[in-house]
This record gives C-alpha cells, sequence and structure tokens, in this order.
C-alpha cells in the first residue's frame, strides 16, 4: 500500500496535538509505585483519559525521547489501519451513515460493531500492549501493566456505580467489553476525520453548487465509493480525471454547466486584483 500521501494527511500537526494532549503524561522519572493514571473530578467524578489508555500508561513509565516517539508512531500506524479498515469496508460505512440518518441506530450499532468484529475479531481492550510492552523492560513491563489494569477497574467501577453485583466477574467483563466498544467506536470516528471526511465534505460543497436530483446524487455518491475503494486514498491524476467524468456524465445538460463552472472556478480561480 502506498501511504506517504495518507501520512501526509495525518501531518505534524496529528503528532504534535497527540504529544500535546498528554503534556502533562510526557514529563517525570521512572514510575514509582504511588503514581496512578486515573483521575477524578473536583466532585469526585471519574475522569476519562482522551485517547487510549496504553499511551497514558506507557508515558507515566518512561521519559525516554526515543520510547515516546515508538509509542506515538504505534498509535499512529493503528489510525492509519484503522483509516484503511474504512476504506476497505466503505459499503458497512455507507449502510451505517444510511441507518444513521433515518434514525435506525439499532442497525447502525450493528454495523459498527461487525466493523470492530472485522478489525480486530478478540476486541481486545488494550490493543497498543504488545507493540508498546516490547520496548520496556521487565520492571517497566510489570509497572505499565499495573497502571493500566487500574485504569479500567476504576473505569468499570465508575459505571457500575453502586450495583451490588458490581464485583461478579461477569459483570465487569460486560462492562469492560462494552467500553472497549466505545473506544473503538471513537477510534473509527477520529479514522474517519482523518480520512474519509474530506471527500463528504467535497461532495457537500458540489450538491450544494450543481442541485442534483436524488437519483443523480446517489449515482454520484456511488461514483465516490467506487473510487475510494479503487484508490485507496492515494489516486493519480488519471484517476481523479476519470471519476469527475463519470459525475459529470450522470447528470443532465444544466447541471453538467453548473458542476463544469463549478470545476473551472477550481481550476482557474477569480482573481480578486482583476489579474
Amino acid at each position: 500500500m502506498k501511504q506517504h500521501r495518507f501520512f501526509a494527511l495525518l501531518s505534524i500537526a496529528t503528532i504534535a496535538q497527540t504529544a500535546c494532549g498528554q503534556s502533562d503524561l510526557l514529563k517525570g522519572p521512572e514510575i514509582q509505585e504511588q503514581q496512578s493514571i486515573v483521575r477524578h473530578t473536583m466532585s469526585g467524578d471519574f475522569e476519562r483519559i482522551e485517547g487510549r489508555p496504553e499511551m497514558a500508561a506507557f508515558a507515566a513509565i518512561t521519559d525516554d525521547p526515543e520510547l515516546l516517539q515508538h509509542a506515538i508512531e504505534a498509535e499512529l500506524e493503528r489510525t492509519v489501519a484503522i483509516s484503511m479498515h474504512l476504506v476497505d469496508h466503505i459499503d458497512l460505512m455507507k449502510e451505517a451513515t444510511d441507518a444513521s440518518l433515518s434514525g435506525d441506530n439499532k442497525t447502525a450499532t450493528e454495523i459498527y460493531t461487525k466493523l470492530h468484529e472485522l478489525f480486530d475479531p478478540e476486541k481486545r481492550h488494550d490493543p497498543l500492549t504488545p507493540g508498546l510492552a516490547e520496548v520496556l523492560n521487565k520492571q517497566q513491563q510489570s509497572g505499565y501493566t499495573r497502571l493500566l489494569e487500574e485504569y479500567w477497574d476504576a473505569w468499570i467501577d465508575a459505571n457500575l456505580g453502586d450495583r451490588m453485583d458490581r464485583e461478579k466477574p461477569a459483570v465487569r467483563k460486560r462492562v469492560r467489553a462494552r467500553l472497549t466498544t466505545r473506544l473503538f467506536n471513537q477510534e473509527l470516528r477520529e479514522a474517519y476525520n482523518i480520512s474519509l471526511k474530506q471527500y463528504r465534505d467535497a461532495m457537500e460543497v458540489i450538491y450544494q453548487v450543481v442541485e442534483p436530483t436524488e437519483d443523480q446524487r446517489e449515482s454520484m455518491r456511488e461514483v465516490l465509493i467506487a473510487y475510494i475503494k479503487e484508490t485507496r486514498l492515494d489516486p493519480t491524476p488519471e484517476q481523479r480525471r476519470a471519476a469527475t467524468m463519470r459525475m459529470y456524465e450522470v447528470l443532465d445538460e444544466e447541471r453538467r454547466a453548473k458542476f463544469f463552472g463549478y470545476l473551472l472556478q477550481i481550476v482557474v480561480p477569480n482573481n480578486p486584483d482583476g489579474g
């Protein structure tokens, strides 16, 4: 797979945001027994970590720049993998989107669950752990595991509240599975925003300009889906032109003129200086 252009989509800003979002955790000495990544609000409520808990646990274990960079790259690789998973299963994403728009949340949830199962049949609650733990020494691995499991126990406790059966293994297992799915769905949204959202936004602009009929709109959407599946986010100029022509061909004369005018405006934008 050609990934150079897709990694460019992530950009230095994405890496910086990942690091800055954990700035308070990317500091400090080697882990001490009293350290914890569990946080609570001023009112005592459990406070979720933004992003994957594995990253927070890893960053609390070591401040070695090379190891931290390794962790950031591992997280980015997972984001790329999930993004390409969405591309490979874009038909399922279309079904989920249609279901959500029609108010059929049950079907949408079932589809997202299927996407999770297809990506990770085991549905691990700590998918980054294998790649992160392998670069830590035994003592650090032990500390990492303790921090991570302590966080998950606290998160599960927060979701169970005062339930009488809160300590039952089966109950805790079900809650962990639900939270694991919630985390993955969050990753799906982030991957979608990085990979497919740009296409959706571009099409919305085209729809507004061209004002296609419902049938034409659906045909243009199918062209876009085929284009994404074929190019896998790394299109050639020829593939872009071919997709544009296929969209052009599904329109009537009046809408073709609008589409052509829009494309011409992009290629030769109006010069406000008149030059």
